[in-house]
């Protein structure tokens, strides 16, 4: 690429691995300290102090070291007529005398904890700052009045609730939406968790922007969106019953540390105890975690079970473990949540399912679509590339590809498929020769759950479909229905010699 070394840019390049100095390889225990080692003893710019000579990095430092060292008339303490040197002396100074310093026995602390402790045991507190409303203790005056205008605004509005008891007896709890999106956007800055979207295909959490891989949606949200912002429509977006929002954690880190994370409640315990993240763990149901690994994705509640498509596996987790308390009231089915209720009735149920031209009636518009294309030579579908209409979309598909060649391309023998899941599928069956389903009986290994089925019959040994012209028995239903096109095809043959032989 095309890189002009003369034009100078502003970077200044660290080894956060084992946090060592790139000059001199020191070795630091935090960032900071690394930081203040470069711009002190490696500056670059070089900006000198006129007093003392010292160099810096940067400009923004020795305008700090000027307020902290070079004052006129030094640096004086608002607690005693003392007088200082520099800033650091000063403010050694006031924790140590004034700052813990105990205002009842007067004795002195070496840190601000061990006062705290002291007061908590030597001179608890009298209920100064105990709420009048819940009895709330509270740890300063500030806290208490900010307690209690919220607390008095609570109990008017239970008072106001309990006179209108007719209708309910206890107040609606409320989500806390704050906290919620708080929570989503510690985990999603903190971490390498990829949020996403997921109805029939991926589709990125922050532009919608749909893939077909989730290695290519991976990508593009480390790429173009690495920084989750609460004031970003994708964030606002949550609210109601759209709180709950899909990440992946098969690579789970902490972005702070580089720790690797077994899942995600010890990333959240990680987050909370070694790096203070404002997480909130009574807000449950931020975030659904999967684990998406190409062709083998794991259930989240039976890791013992995988799927290939993702699909799949929402359809395996909505009918085996969901209540699914959200009912259709047009056809009875049961659903998770409103939004695939919502997916679910505009699809099926929206509108009137009669053809215009005959009058037959359908459960749905799918069905009339189809009635339409296969009865009335309707066609809906255009091709993106030349005017003309076909009635499904695999005719359109299939004409790209026989046209147009556009499709989806294998890559080994040039092949062209109306599916991406039909391409892949060509390539693990023809080119790779993957065989990844064990037989838990004999061990034989099948391309898939189809064939692995196909196979069970034959260790079960019962013979279940029986021929109805000559009585021989088949294990599976396609064996019987080729051996009963043999009867219709030769049975007249077969009967005339019969008679001959009689």
């Amino acid at each position: 690429m095309e890189f002009d070394k003369t034009v100078e840019i502003p970077i200044q390049a660290y080894r956060l691995a084992d946090l060592k100095c790139l000059f001199c390889e020191e070795s630091f225990t935090y960032f900071g300290y690394l930081i203040t080692h470069v711009n002190m003893a490696h500056p670059q710019n070089c900006y000198i102090c006129d007093d003392c000579g010292v160099k810096f990095n940067k400009k923004r430092d020795l305008a700090v070291h000027f307020r902290s060292y070079h004052r006129k008339g030094g640096y004086p303490c608002d607690q005693c007529p003392l007088v200082f040197e520099n800033f650091c002396t000063r403010r050694t100074h006031r924790n140590n005398v004034h700052f813990r310093k105990c205002s009842c026995c007067s004795l002195r602390f070496t840190t601000l904890s061990l006062l705290k402790k002291h007061i908590s045991a030597a001179h608890p507190n009298t209920g100064s700052l105990t709420c009048e409303y819940c009895a709330k203790l509270c740890q300063s005056l500030q806290g208490l009045r900010l307690h209690k205008s919220k607390c008095r605004v609570r109990l008017l509005s239970t008072t106001n609730d309990t006179v209108d008891s007719s209708v309910s007896t206890e107040p609606k709890k409320k989500q806390n939406i704050q906290q919620i999106r708080q929570n989503i956007h510690c985990i999603l800055n903190m971490s390498t968790a990829i949020p996403f979207k997921f109805f029939s295909s991926f589709s990125c959490f922050y532009c919608s922007k749909k893939f077909v891989e989730f290695d290519d949606l991976k990508q593009h949200t480390v790429t173009e969106h690495p920084i989750c912002d609460l004031k970003s429509k994708s964030i606002k977006n949550c609210k109601g019953q759209r709180v709950c929002v899909k990440v992946n954690i098969a690579s789970l880190q902490c972005k702070l540390c580089c720790q690797p994370m077994e899942n995600l409640d010890v990333l959240i315990d990680h987050l909370i105890s070694e790096h203070s993240a404002s997480y909130d763990k009574s807000v449950v149901g931020c975030l659904e975690p999967f684990r998406i690994i190409k062709d083998n994705i794991p259930c989240p509640q039976c890791p013992d079970r995988t799927f290939r498509y993702f699909g799949i596996l929402q359809r395996h987790m909505n009918s085996d473990h969901s209540n699914n308390n959200k009912i259709c009231d047009f056809c009875g089915r049961t659903f998770k949540n409103v939004i695939n209720l919502k997916v679910h009735i505009s699809h099926s149920h929206s509108g009137s399912a009669e053809c215009n031209t005959c009058g037959v009636k359908f459960k749905n518009q799918w069905c009339l679509a189809r009635h339409r294309a296969k009865s009335h030579d309707v066609k809906n579908y255009k091709c993106p590339k030349c005017p003309e209409f076909f009635k499904s979309q695999y005719d359109k598909q299939k004409h790209l590809i026989k046209v147009h060649d556009t499709g989806h391309k294998c890559e080994h023998c040039g092949k062209m498929f109306t599916r991406n899941s039909f391409m892949k599928d060509h390539i693990r069956r023809t080119h790779l020769k993957e065989k990844n389903v064990p037989c838990n009986l004999c061990g034989e290994k099948f391309f898939d759950n189809y064939l692995l089925r196909l196979h069970k019959v034959k260790h079960d040994g019962e013979r279940k479909f029986t021929c109805s012209f000559c009585g021989k028995a088949f294990y599976r239903k396609s064996n019987l229905h080729t051996h009963t096109e043999m009867h219709n095809k030769y049975g007249h043959a077969i009967g005339l010699l019969q008679d001959i032989k009689k």
